[in-house]
């Protein structure tokens, strides 16, 4: 969506933007969907639901066998004053895309604040640049992507201000100044007041349960509901799928809310195939991730040092910095390569990565690497191929895990 926004995208037609329009379903799987229906009850014990035909204003009572729960999330909302104006926006639909590109298009907005630094704050800080709108992004904590460590983060902040947007870091909004036609015109926090012609608020999701609750299914620590590794949730009847669910951590073995459409749409297939009669299982999630703000891209996988700690795991970890090409080939440039593994198996652990020329993809080998439980001794031998317009002779992976494999002993 953000790449819809910022006109990178090849198509202004938002209708493209739907993978799957109804019309696909019932052609070519005889599934029926009912658009325009609201579920507002679910009676597990009778196994039937409450639904609302929305354009003809009328209730309907629908029995079931199995059930999926796809509910998905919704955006996180600040509750301070001021952000139900007209130029306050958020991004989780398509919806929300139309919204804000029409006031782009309409109202030539000079300036954007962006309240959060995840990855939708970043992302349409490149959007935003690639319209000609100044954007002073607001972030709560002291870095973005703190989670990667400071390396990286400080890389995602040097990225974006070369770009001309302003980085606000320990910063938190209270409070928007209306003008007379109740549009916002300045973001009021704690660090002082930024002029602005438009606010974006991305500052997470919240996954939509509350129907699922109070049919008496469990939720997680998260909030999120449970769900075993068939997507089952606490009623054998009931399966759920996508960011309204939790996954389980590969690493940790640990319950954990991650809402990506990758992980949702795997999900999916599993909670259906289940659904129907099938017997399939979901093996966990490693909490894999890239995306790009301007030229820098980043990745990660697994755990990082701060997750490690806080999981009580003794760890270590190393960071280099590496080439994508030999350094004469045209378009070679700087690879920070971050590893982590714990000390006494000396199994890997997770990775982060972040540079330009195709650094992000380098973080799927980690991701398989995890997956295949590899020790920091199998990463130094991977037979990674080579050839000067991909990749220096030593992959900085390769590197990383040599410099790793040295302090370990």
């Amino acid at each position: 969506m953000p790449y819809y926004i910022g006109d990178v995208a090849t198509s202004n037609e938002l209708s493209k933007y739907i993978v799957r329009p109804p019309g696909v379903f019932k052609d070519g799987h005889n599934i029926d969907i009912h658009l325009q229906h609201e579920v507002q009850h679910i009676d597990a014990k009778a196994r039937e639901i409450q639904v609302r035909d929305i354009e003809n204003d009328h209730t309907v009572i629908v029995p079931y066998d199995t059930m999926i729960v796809s509910t998905g999330a919704r955006s996180r909302r600040l509750n301070i004053p001021g952000d139900d104006a007209p130029n306050v926006f958020y991004l989780k639909e398509l919806s929300d895309a139309e919204k804000i590109k029409r006031f782009i298009d309409e109202s030539k907005p000079s300036r954007a604040v962006t309240l959060g630094a995840g990855f939708i704050g970043l992302e349409m800080a490149e959007a935003f640049g690639y319209l000609g709108i100044q954007n002073t992004i607001i972030y709560r904590g002291l870095k973005p992507m703190g989670r990667l460590g400071d390396d990286i983060s400080e890389m995602i902040i040097e990225e974006v201000e070369e770009h001309g947007v302003r980085f606000i870091q320990d910063a938190s909004a209270s409070s928007f100044t209306l003008d007379a036609d109740g549009m916002v015109i300045s973001v009021v926090t704690d660090k002082g007041e930024y002029p602005t012609d438009m606010v974006l608020i991305s500052v997470g999701v919240i996954p939509n349960t509350e129907i699922a609750k109070a049919a008496g299914l469990a939720l997680g620590e998260s909030g999120a509901l449970s769900v075993d590794d068939r997507q089952r949730t606490s009623n054998t009847h009931i399966y759920a799928a996508g960011d309204c669910c939790e996954v389980r951590h590969r690493i940790t073995n640990k319950p954990v809310f991650i809402p990506l459409g990758d992980l949702a749409n795997k999900q999916g297939w599993v909670a259906g195939e289940n659904a129907a009669g099938g017997d399939i299982t979901y093996p966990g999630v490693l909490g894999s991730a890239h995306f790009k703000v301007f030229d820098l891209e980043v990745g990660f996988t697994g755990l990082s040092c701060m997750e490690a700690e806080k999981e009580g795991i003794d760890h270590i970890a190393q960071t280099i910095e590496g080439r994508s090409k030999p350094r004469l080939y045209p378009g070679s440039s700087l690879i920070r390569v971050c590893l982590v593994a714990e000390r006494k198996t000396r199994r890997l652990l997770g990775a982060q990565i972040a540079g330009r020329d195709g650094a992000a993809h380098r973080i799927n080998i980690i991701a398989a690497a995890l997956a295949g439980g590899l020790t920091i001794d199998d990463i130094v031998d991977l037979d990674l191929a080579y050839a000067p317009p991909f990749t220096p002779t030593i992959d900085p992976i390769l590197t990383a895990a040599r410099v790793l494999q040295k302090d370990m002993g």
